[in-house]
């Protein structure tokens, strides 16, 4: 099986409960991190030493890329630039140094920092917000880190699919509230640890073997299942 789950945003306990609801098994599943690890949540330091240990035990089945807000931090720690801690970097400061001793905090840090902008498999590219059509996929920028989804799926089809040997590409970023594949792109962010009017969002595991996907909404504290639509 192929999972993805992306824009956690400090949410150990939903990660935990998707991943075993699912019944991942990390020595024959595939499972990708799709940034945006940290920040809003409670938990940014678990998820990032969970996902991090996980890599190192499973290294031929657990991936991760890069999120905005990783490199927001990044951006923080190696120039001192400010914006990180008004996107939930001052809470996450806090929870990291609750959560390790400095070396293993630093390592972290360091890890988190320089994660790939994408990964693909023999089927799918994953990337946190978007691509540009324009540009290799080994060449991509660092802007594509902030690709709103309007922007991304301005882009035709057949442009995307032309970068990317047709792969479609999975990706977040942008809150969404259900998941729909267009045949080039899907969207997996759910919006965890973000509220709208109407209701709380919540944190999303994508099968993409099977099509489906799993919603865990804290404040229910349930899981659902739906089905991926199709817009092909």
């Amino acid at each position: 099986m192929k999972y993805f789950i992306t824009d956690i945003h400090g949410d150990y306990k939903g990660m935990e409960l998707l991943l075993k609801h699912a019944g991942v098994d990390f020595s024959k599943d595939q499972l990708v991190f799709g940034g945006d690890l940290i920040d809003r949540g409670s938990q940014s330091g678990n998820v990032i030493k969970r996902v991090k240990a996980l890599m190192n035990t499973y290294p031929q089945n657990v991936f991760a890329v890069i999120g905005n807000h990783e490199e927001m931090m990044r951006d923080y720690y190696q120039n001192g630039d400010k914006l990180w801690l008004h996107h939930g970097g001052r809470e996450t400061i806090a929870d990291f140094n609750k959560t390790f001793r400095d070396m293993e905090r630093e390592q972290h840090i360091e890890w988190a920092s320089n994660l790939p902008l994408v990964f693909e498999d023999d089927e799918f590219v994953y990337t946190h917000a978007g691509l540009n059509p324009f540009e290799p996929l080994d060449k991509q920028s660092r802007e594509i880190l902030w690709m709103s989804e309007l922007d991304f799926y301005r882009y035709s089809k057949d442009v995307i699919l032309s970068l990317t040997k047709g792969k479609p590409i999975v990706h977040g970023h942008t809150p969404v509230e259900r998941i729909y594949f267009d045949g080039a792109r899907m969207n997996c962010d759910l919006g965890s640890n973000t509220y709208t009017i109407l209701e709380e969002r919540g944190l999303a595991l994508v099968n993409l073997s099977k099509m489906i996907y799993y919603v865990y909404k804290p404040f229910s504290k349930k899981i659902e299942k739906r089905e991926i639509a199709r817009l092909i």
